[in-house]
């Protein structure tokens, strides 16, 4: 090897980089076009560049992938989390009730109680009480004690009492527009309470709001 072999070797790595001054670039050329030792050594560190280039995008390639599906990952969790807090939003509001609101649903039109030829004691809601989908009864005593109260005398019951319920969904979807009235109504609804001549000892029938603790008489036995 020569001593110009020597130093065009050594500016190799810095022509192979394009990293050289444009003196030293010409120098390094003219000299592998005539040195076949030096022109391979060249075509050696170009191979091994293009291969490093490969790798470096490999890895490149394969941190973005890894990236991407952290991404992904953590999405997927997000939307997990979301859809089980709607889920069980949902199921709270399908599976619990709540008593109707007394005046938004303007009950004391559209609640009453009815009494047939047989003696047959009925539970009329229309409109928007019809949005109701559980009646709940109770028991009250001449002192106006219901059976959840300490007071209550059970041998002392003289009237019955009824509250609306309805699905939290529903009051949901008519608070927000979601859903109206005219959505839902087809008919007045009848509800069988019970036959005069079975429960003797009633003489009277309420609406109870739960939530204000009041009583609506709806009904009172003829005498």
């Amino acid at each position: 090897m020569t001593k110009a072999c020597e130093l065009i070797q050594d500016l190799l790595p810095l022509y192979a980089d394009n990293v050289c001054s444009e003196e030293s670039r010409k120098e390094v050329a003219q000299h592998i076009a005539e040195c076949d030792s030096c022109k391979e050594m060249l075509r050696k560190m170009d191979t091994q560049l293009v291969v490093q280039a490969d790798k470096d995008i490999k890895v490149i390639r394969s941190v973005k992938k890894r990236i991407l599906t952290e991404k992904i990952a953590s999405a997927a969790v997000i939307a997990i989390f979301i859809i089980g807090i709607f889920t069980g939003i949902m199921f709270h509001l399908i599976n619990t009730d709540c008593t109707m609101d007394y005046e938004k649903y303007n009950l004391a039109e559209n609640v009453a109680v009815k009494q047939d030829e047989n003696g047959d004691v009925w539970l009329v809601r229309k409109n928007e009480a019809t949005l109701s989908w559980f009646v709940f009864p109770d028991v009250m005593d001449e002192n106006g004690n219901k059976m959840s109260d300490k007071g209550f005398e059970r041998e002392k019951a003289e009237a019955m009492t009824y509250t609306l319920k309805q699905r939290k969904i529903d009051s949901f979807l008519t608070t927000t527009k979601f859903m109206t009235v005219k959505d839902v109504i087809a008919k007045d609804e009848y509800t069988l309470l019970f036959n005069v001549n079975e429960k003797e000892k009633i003489n009277e029938i309420y609406y109870y709001d739960d939530k204000t603790d009041k009583d609506y008489l709806l009904w009172e036995r003829e005498n």
